[in-house]
């Protein structure tokens, strides 16, 4: 079949098949449990654009829960779900392989994202219950064009050259296929949605879902816009011919594309700039010209592009990032945060992944009769190799790991002294260069540590990195000893509640009160004043 024998010489010799792992991997990431979590925060946190992307949709208007900003990943990813996330990283990943290339390719992938962000504004305003959805469709809508430009350009110059037969027939001239039915045929074999390959063959007269419509709308509507012939012309037909086309299916006027054309244009500019992707601006600013004059508004609107800030040092950029992330796992300590202490881990291993920063960081502990130390959870690249070497005996002799959570120290070699025999021995097996511990003591007890490292013997970490780390550990414990309480508090019957307030309203301290029973000054003082409260309503009944 000629479509597969095409993607067998694409796959020779090109990187097709690192990118099928990367989509694979965030594909499978269908749960929002914390095994999901951890497997789509590894994804994300890969690219440094898909990171910025899903912590400014998290920010959005349409998903924002409170006044706060988000600031880490793993926060927006709770927030989101992990299909959204997944949607949104499965489209930028193919987004980042590929704006990387030529000036062909970065302007076919720009075509790309401006017609996943018009499938997004189509479907919000459509009132669909996943946007991301259209937003994945549109993306890969034309994937088959993608990987010919890329992988064969010979034969994609050929197909240029035909362009006044037609591109369906000039296709099937040079390749024997259409590009569709290569993007269909590769996205099948990543184990994509059937929606996204309905996407891809979906037109305006053959849609077979509300979601494959908008994404057939919203691919015409890019072209109608934005695609120029050799001439300089658009070959295409208007914005108001594309509406006609599609209005057996999709009921949208002329204003509401304009509003989906500004939006798309506002989100894709946005992108570019927050996550440092490189474009040149007067090529948005066509597309902006051209936009405006395709829907008829005269003379064409500017876009307002944000006065570049004064340069910010690497150092002051880190500091930055640490504060942000520090700030975000201390709004999680408390249990009325909603999050588990799995949510607490994976938020202080991405502070310690990206604000370290390290190459890979792993949440470890103890078993349940305290003999075993072994890996929970980890991020960074290649992590569960190296999760798969953690399970270390705490009976002696002690192993490099054990060593300093028998110690109760933090300990990161050799920045604090050389490596011993079984260290070095132990880095050489796992490839890395140095490490760190850095335990964790709840209430006195040592439960586990969190473990950072780097495979590179240069640069090391300051002091200002350990203490960093170190202030995340101190979140972590603090927060799981806030949940222990919570959990004790709550098993307390009346009577057990009735006799500490009976202590305060004796005399003895709030705060010695509070130590004792594990209870927060806080719930003794609410508990006191509803104590009260029902002994007055009891007196007035008398």
């Amino acid at each position: 079949m000629a479509v597969r024998a095409c993607l067998s010489r694409i796959l020779e010799g090109s990187d097709l098949p690192a990118l099928s792992r990367q989509i694979i991997d965030a594909i499978s990431a269908l749960d929002d449990d914390a095994s999901s979590l951890q497997r789509l925060a590894n994804v994300v946190l890969r690219e440094y654009s898909l990171t910025v992307s899903v912590v400014r949709t998290a920010n959005s208007a349409h998903y924002r829960r409170s006044g706060r900003p988000v600031q880490s990943a793993t926060h927006a990813m709770m927030l989101l779900g992990a299909r959204s996330v997944r949607e949104l990283a499965t489209s930028l990943l193919l987004f980042e392989n590929y704006r990387r290339r030529s000036a062909g390719l970065r302007e076919l992938m720009l075509l790309s994202l401006l017609t996943a962000n018009h499938a997004r504004e189509v479907a919000l305003a459509l009132g669909v219950t996943d946007p991301g959805e259209a937003h994945l469709c549109g993306m890969f809508r034309n994937l088959g064009e993608v990987l010919v430009g890329c992988h064969l350009p010979e034969e994609y110059a050929r197909i240029h050259a035909r362009t006044s037969e037609g591109e369906a027939r000039a296709c099937s001239r040079v390749l024997g296929f259409q590009y569709e039915d290569l993007g269909v045929e590769v996205c099948r074999q990543w184990g994509m949605p059937d929606s996204v390959a309905q996407g891809i063959r979906a037109r305006a007269s053959a849609s077979s879902s509300q979601v494959a419509a908008i994404t057939a709308f919203s691919h015409d509507l890019t072209n109608a816009l934005y695609r120029r012939d050799g001439a300089g012309t658009n070959p295409n037909s208007s914005v108001s011919d594309v509406l006609a086309r599609h209005s057996a299916r999709l009921k949208l006027t002329h204003a509401q594309a304009r509003t989906v054309v500004e939006a798309a244009l506002t989100e894709t500019r946005e992108l570019f700039l927050s996550a440092n992707v490189s474009i040149d601006a007067l090529r948005l600013c066509q597309l902006n010209e051209a936009a405006q004059s395709a829907l008829g508004v005269e003379p064409p609107a500017p876009i307002a592009w944000p006065v570049t800030p004064d340069p910010v040092s690497e150092g002051e950029a880190l500091t930055s990032l640490r504060a942000r992330l520090l700030h975000e796992l201390q709004s999680s300590v408390d249990p009325a945060s909603q999050r588990d202490v799995s949510a607490l881990l994976l938020l202080a291993l991405e502070g310690m992944l990206r604000g370290g920063p390290f190459h890979r960081v792993i949440a470890c502990v103890l078993n349940s009769d305290r003999t075993r130390l072994m890996a929970r959870t980890g991020l960074g690249a290649d992590v569960e190799a190296l999760m798969s070497k953690f399970d270390f005996p705490m009976t002696a002799p002690y192993g490099p790991i054990t060593a300093a959570l028998q110690l109760r120290e933090s300990m990161y070699v050799p920045l604090d002294r050389a490596m011993n025999l079984a260290e070095l021995r132990w880095t050489l097996g796992a490839g890395i260069a140095q490490f760190g511990v850095f335990p964790l003591v709840v209430s006195g007890t040592v439960i586990g540590c969190l473990y950072g490292d780097r495979r590179t013997v240069a640069p090391a970490p300051d002091r200002d990195a350990i203490l960093y780390v170190q202030s995340l550990v101190a979140l972590v414990v603090h927060g799981i000893e806030a949940r222990r309480r919570a959990t004790s508090t709550a098993a307390l019957d009346a009577d057990a509640k009735s006799g500490l307030v009976l202590r305060l309203l004796r005399g003895e301290s709030m705060e010695t009160v509070a130590r004792d029973s594990g209870v927060t000054a806080a719930q003794l003082a609410s508990w006191r004043e509803l104590f009260l409260a029902g002994a007055v309503a009891r007196l007035s009944s008398i």
